[in-house]
Protein backbone atom coordinates (compact mmCIF):
# COMPACT_ATOMS: atom_id res chain seq x y z
CA UNK A 1 0.00 0.00 0.00
CA UNK A 2 1.31 3.17 -0.93
CA UNK A 3 2.63 5.99 1.78
CA UNK A 4 2.68 9.49 1.09
CA UNK A 5 0.67 13.24 2.29
CA UNK A 6 -2.69 13.76 1.68
CA UNK A 7 -3.61 15.46 -1.69
CA UNK A 8 -6.89 17.00 -1.04
CA UNK A 9 -7.58 20.27 1.20
CA UNK A 10 -9.71 17.78 4.06
CA UNK A 11 -7.54 14.62 4.45
CA UNK A 12 -9.85 11.34 4.81
CA UNK A 13 -8.99 9.13 7.46
CA UNK A 14 -7.14 6.93 5.29
CA UNK A 15 -4.78 9.79 3.98
CA UNK A 16 -4.09 10.56 7.41
CA UNK A 17 -3.44 7.43 8.36
CA UNK A 18 -1.15 6.73 5.43
CA UNK A 19 0.60 10.10 5.95
CA UNK A 20 1.43 9.16 9.60
CA UNK A 21 2.64 5.93 9.14
CA UNK A 22 4.98 7.61 6.08
CA UNK A 23 5.87 10.24 9.15
CA UNK A 24 6.58 6.68 11.10
CA UNK A 25 8.71 5.13 8.97
CA UNK A 26 11.20 8.37 8.59
CA UNK A 27 11.10 8.78 12.09
CA UNK A 28 9.35 12.44 11.59
CA UNK A 29 7.62 13.17 14.95
CA UNK A 30 7.09 17.07 13.87
CA UNK A 31 4.56 15.51 11.30
CA UNK A 32 3.63 12.95 13.65
CA UNK A 33 2.75 15.19 16.62
CA UNK A 34 0.53 17.21 14.03
CA UNK A 35 -1.89 14.15 13.13
CA UNK A 36 -2.73 13.35 17.02
CA UNK A 37 -5.01 14.83 19.24
CA UNK A 38 -3.31 16.65 22.61
CA UNK A 39 -5.02 14.07 25.03
CA UNK A 40 -3.67 11.30 22.53
CA UNK A 41 -3.73 7.46 24.47
CA UNK A 42 -1.12 5.51 22.97
CA UNK A 43 0.45 2.26 23.96
CA UNK A 44 3.64 1.72 25.69
CA UNK A 45 4.36 -2.63 26.21
CA UNK A 46 1.44 -3.22 28.64
CA UNK A 47 1.08 0.24 29.81
CA UNK A 48 -0.73 3.22 28.12
CA UNK A 49 1.06 6.76 27.24
CA UNK A 50 -1.77 10.24 27.83
CA UNK A 51 -0.46 13.26 25.60
CA UNK A 52 1.59 14.06 23.08
CA UNK A 53 4.92 15.07 25.25
CA UNK A 54 4.80 11.52 26.25
CA UNK A 55 4.81 10.11 23.12
CA UNK A 56 7.30 12.51 21.69
CA UNK A 57 9.54 10.97 24.38
CA UNK A 58 8.53 7.44 24.02
CA UNK A 59 9.28 8.09 19.71
CA UNK A 60 12.63 9.43 20.67
CA UNK A 61 13.65 6.92 23.40
CA UNK A 62 12.62 4.14 20.75
CA UNK A 63 14.42 5.63 17.86
CA UNK A 64 17.68 6.11 19.24
CA UNK A 65 18.00 2.20 19.92
CA UNK A 66 16.08 0.64 16.88
CA UNK A 67 14.59 1.95 13.48
CA UNK A 68 11.23 0.32 12.97
CA UNK A 69 9.39 0.07 9.56
CA UNK A 70 5.36 -0.42 9.67
CA UNK A 71 4.24 -0.72 6.06
CA UNK A 72 0.29 -0.30 5.54
CA UNK A 73 -1.15 -3.25 4.00
CA UNK A 74 -4.45 -2.64 4.28
CA UNK A 75 -6.89 -0.21 5.82
CA UNK A 76 -10.33 -1.05 6.85
CA UNK A 77 -12.78 1.81 8.12
CA UNK A 78 -15.06 -0.22 10.80
CA UNK A 79 -17.06 3.56 11.82
CA UNK A 80 -16.66 6.99 10.86
CA UNK A 81 -14.44 7.40 14.05
CA UNK A 82 -12.46 4.14 13.70
CA UNK A 83 -10.39 2.39 11.38
CA UNK A 84 -7.88 -0.89 11.20
CA UNK A 85 -4.76 -0.94 9.75
CA UNK A 86 -3.13 -4.14 9.10
CA UNK A 87 0.62 -3.57 8.79
CA UNK A 88 3.79 -5.96 8.02
CA UNK A 89 6.83 -4.58 10.56
CA UNK A 90 9.96 -5.11 10.38
CA UNK A 91 12.55 -4.04 13.26
CA UNK A 92 16.02 -3.65 13.57
CA UNK A 93 18.63 -2.59 15.40
CA UNK A 94 20.51 0.86 14.33
CA UNK A 95 23.35 -1.29 12.34
CA UNK A 96 20.43 -2.71 10.22
CA UNK A 97 20.65 -6.60 11.90
CA UNK A 98 17.11 -7.74 11.86
CA UNK A 99 15.53 -7.76 15.75
CA UNK A 100 11.93 -8.95 14.42
CA UNK A 101 9.19 -8.92 12.05
CA UNK A 102 5.69 -9.62 12.52
CA UNK A 103 1.99 -8.70 10.96
CA UNK A 104 -0.01 -6.55 13.40
CA UNK A 105 -3.62 -5.06 13.22
CA UNK A 106 -3.52 -1.28 14.70
CA UNK A 107 -6.88 0.28 15.67
CA UNK A 108 -6.89 3.56 15.29
CA UNK A 109 -10.03 6.08 16.79
CA UNK A 110 -10.20 9.46 15.43
CA UNK A 111 -11.75 12.57 16.71
CA UNK A 112 -11.98 15.85 14.90
CA UNK A 113 -9.65 14.78 12.60
CA UNK A 114 -7.34 13.43 14.62
CA UNK A 115 -5.67 10.37 16.07
CA UNK A 116 -7.06 9.92 19.88
CA UNK A 117 -6.47 5.93 20.53
CA UNK A 118 -4.10 3.42 19.29
CA UNK A 119 -4.54 -0.18 20.11
CA UNK A 120 -2.12 -2.78 18.80
CA UNK A 121 -3.39 -6.84 18.09
CA UNK A 122 -0.58 -9.50 17.25
CA UNK A 123 -1.76 -11.00 14.35
CA UNK A 124 1.49 -12.64 13.23
CA UNK A 125 4.65 -12.07 15.12
CA UNK A 126 8.02 -13.79 14.90
CA UNK A 127 11.18 -13.13 16.32
CA UNK A 128 14.73 -13.27 13.99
Amino acid sequence: MKTGIPATETPTNEERLLTAYAAYNRQDSEALLALVSEDVDWPNGSARLHGKAALQEYWTRQWEVTRTHDEPVKITHVAPDRSVVRISQVVRALDGTRISEGTFDHVHRFRNGLITHLEIQNVDASPR
